[in-house]
């Protein structure tokens, strides 16, 4: 929540991250998200604004830093509309590393994607079902194994 507009870096597609303890680090944006981000930069972020990154774009604290209040309340209010009863900050963390696991990103780099500091939180984080590893296990033999050659008759 206390990212500020300077910490995005849309030109090298990087954004700025001060995690816990204050430790920083760049996290790599999506083409897709790049996009969105400047849409929401030129389009629908209010002007004047605070450094804040994210603003509230309604009410009297339009343009005020958006609090976790507003955070939850914005999320409470997307859960109602879609039905997705489960769609939380900390559900998305679960979902990118699982998803990001499946993609066959290493656990060294979700690990410093996530900025965590033991590979154990990172394992918590990335829920992988049977299948997950049946699926992995085959493509990894499947990039191993060369087929032999026919022989002529």
């Amino acid at each position: 929540m206390a990212l500020n507009q300077d910490d995005l870096l849309l030109s090298e597609g990087q954004l700025r991250v001060r995690g816990k303890g204050n430790k920083l680090r760049f996290v790599p944006l999506a083409p897709e998200t790049i996009q969105l981000l400047d849409h929401y930069l030129r389009l629908e972020r209010p002007d004047p604004c605070a450094a804040a990154l994210f603003v509230s774009l309604q009410g009297t604290a339009r343009g005020v830093r958006m609090t976790p209040a507003g955070l939850r309340s914005l999320f409470r209010y997307h859960r109602q509309t879609t039905g997705v009863a489960l769609a939380n900050p900390h559900r998305f963390r679960h979902t990118f590393a699982s998803d990001m696991i499946r993609a066959g990103v290493s656990l060294p780099a979700l690990m410093r994607l996530m900025g965590h500091a033991d590979i154990q939180t990172t394992l918590h984080y990335a829920q992988i079902t049977p299948q997950d590893v049946y699926l992995e296990y085959v493509r990894a033999v499947a990039k191993r194994i060369r087929r032999l050659p026919v022989m002529p008759q």
